[in-house]
């Protein structure tokens, strides 16, 4: 299901950056223009896309003991690189024709047929992987620009060049907008956020079901739904250590299954400290 989807994403945005490209060729509308080259920086992303997601896909092994799975965030930065390219492609292009240009009204045709494909794209990107939902939100411009590149070129076929090149620097303006963007969510995940709080809930919860009081818990996201990290755990008292180990990689099967990979050390010297200090009158940590 996944691979048909990434074809059919694939063989949607060929065909409307086919159709771009074609109208920005024939028509002579820099608007058109512009968002032809952000279907060439489309496609180029979607490939990067398509490649880390198929290496973040290796199992684990001794330079990566946690997956593969960051990697496909390379597909992400990958497109951010290409658009940005993109900009200064298309910056060029319109400081280049302030000097005036003839836009022709099929223009206009091609830029709502190419929007059809990429409406199509979308709606199939955005439910295959979380990370392709950065190039959806890329892909998603597209239909913008279709609707500010068929205005623009009708009223510069009609009323004169200007009309165009002015929505040519509105999408310009939208694909930088959209880099930033995409910065701020790449930043969030490569800092080590913490992880959400229903995952803390989780751990708490699962360890006290089966005794063992979580003393430090540190959790880290990895990508969007999944974390990782490590804690401590404290057996109750009377707790054989044996069993303890036990519950403790009974508690890491179930966490893992949620989408946490943690490391569990079973603090005895911790409990020992606990009932210390609760002989003594003294707080401790539950």
């Amino acid at each position: 299901m996944l691979d048909r989807g990434l074809l059919a994403v694939a063989l949607l945005s060929l065909a409307g950056a086919a159709v771009k490209i074609y109208g920005s060729l024939v028509y002579g509308s820099r608007a058109l223009l512009v968002d032809a080259l952000t279907c060439a920086a489309n496609m180029a992303a979607l490939a990067a896309m398509l490649w880390y997601l198929h290496v973040s896909r290796a199992p684990p092994d001794e330079d990566h003991p946690y997956g593969h799975q960051r990697l496909r965030y390379g597909g992400a930065l990958a497109s951010l690189s290409a658009y940005m390219f993109v900009a200064g492609a298309s910056a060029a292009a319109l400081v280049y024709s302030l000097g005036g240009y003839t836009v022709e009204a099929g223009s206009t045709a091609a830029a709502l047929a190419g929007s059809a494909f990429y409406a199509a794209a979308i709606y199939v990107a955005r439910g295959i992987d979380p990370v392709l939902r950065v190039y959806a939100g890329f892909t998603a411009s597209e239909l913008i620009e279709s609707g500010v590149t068929a205005a623009s070129s009708w009223l510069g076929a009609s009323l004169g060049y200007l009309y165009d090149l002015a929505g040519g620097v509105a999408i310009l303006a939208y694909l930088l907008h959209e880099a930033v963007e995409t910065h701020h969510k790449l930043m969030k995940i490569f800092a080590d956020t913490a992880a959400p709080q229903h995952f803390y809930e989780l751990v708490e919860r699962e360890a006290l079901l089966r005794g063992l009081h979580p003393v430090r818990v540190r959790l880290r996201m990895v990508d969007e739904k999944h974390c990782s990290g490590d804690l401590i755990v404290v057996p109750e008292e009377g707790m054989p250590p044996d069993v303890a180990d036990i519950l403790a990689d009974e508690l890491q099967q179930e966490l893992h299954s949620h989408g946490c990979d943690v490391v569990i050390h079973v603090g005895l010297q911790e409990r020992r400290n606990s009932n210390q200090s609760r002989r003594n009158g003294g707080k401790h940590y539950n």
